[in-house]
């Protein structure tokens, strides 16, 4: 339910709000108010899931002995840029869901306070799947929306514009998405305006340009479509699910982002973080 509110603002604030104005993201001024509001306001309630009990064998021998978000990138580990991220976007309520490597994380990162933020364990003793983690964490998540990320990526995606445009849009999952030359190593994602309408798992020429860059922001109604079943399953099952059910947005960003999955990754993002 929404209420009128009349309001009178100098005409200096007026022209920055018209400037947000896009007419796709931010529709009107009234949309644009209450975005910006809603990324005021609401970020520091948030929670992030960073999911961090892959196994990382892509990238092995580096893996043998440590996570792959704890491969070094400029003397600091890959992970405690995305940690810097949501700090800087004012989320400091994480959960860290890991697995057997879970000692070198937790050495590093502790109870997070030497970085601004609380950070919580949640530990597999065997390995869950994406969607299994999520699951195994639910009781922990104190809010609705949540963030989930991808423990390997590397990127400076407004996180606050990305929640605020959750909120705004009104479905239970919006994913974020980034357009690429060269979809051949993910999933792409085809779009109707904001709705997801197709989620290739098995990239297709042609079909799309955008992939799904592993950062989502979830409504706590979407564990109601998990499965019961305790095996080991991918969250990616649940969202080609609800992708059916028009329960899946996509908030296009062109930022910097990068997902280590492979050597050759790696040594792109190091040479990123150089400047070289």
């Amino acid at each position: 339910m929404r209420n009128r509110l009349t309001i009178t603002l100098k005409s200096s604030i007026l022209d920055k709000l018209d400037s947000i104005i896009d007419g796709v993201k931010i529709r009107n001024r009234s949309h644009a108010i209450e975005y910006l509001l809603n990324k005021a306001f609401y970020s520091d309630q948030i929670t992030a899931v960073i999911l961090a009990g892959g196994e990382g064998e892509r990238m092995r021998p580096l893996t043998y002995e440590l996570p792959k978000s704890m491969l070094p990138v400029k003397k600091r580990p890959l992970m405690a840029y995305l940690v810097s991220l949501l700090k800087n976007a004012n989320i400091k309520e994480l959960l860290v869901c890991t697995n057997k490597q879970a000692e070198a994380i937790r050495e590093y990162f502790g109870n997070g306070s030497r970085f601004g933020v609380n950070v919580t364990y949640v530990f597999e003793k065997q390995n869950l799947g994406t969607g299994g983690a999520l699951l195994k964490a639910r009781h922990q998540i104190k809010s609705s929306p949540f963030l989930v990320l991808h423990s390997d990526l590397y990127t400076e995606i407004d996180l606050r514009e990305l929640i605020s445009f959750h909120q705004q849009a009104g479905a239970m999952v919006t994913i974020g998405l980034k357009p690429v030359g060269q979809t051949r190593q993910f999933g792409q994602i085809a779009l109707k305006g904001s709705t997801v309408t197709h989620f290739f798992q098995n990239p297709q020429s042609g079909k799309s340009n955008l992939i799904n860059s592993g950062i989502y922001v979830c409504n706590q109604e979407v564990f109601n479509y998990f499965p019961p079943k305790k095996e080991p399953f991918d969250f990616d099952d649940v969202l080609v699910a609800l992708v059916k059910q028009k329960q899946v947005n996509g908030y296009v960003f062109d930022s910097l982002w990068y997902d280590v999955g492979t050597p050759a990754d790696y040594e792109k993002v190091i040479k990123i973080a150089r400047g070289s």
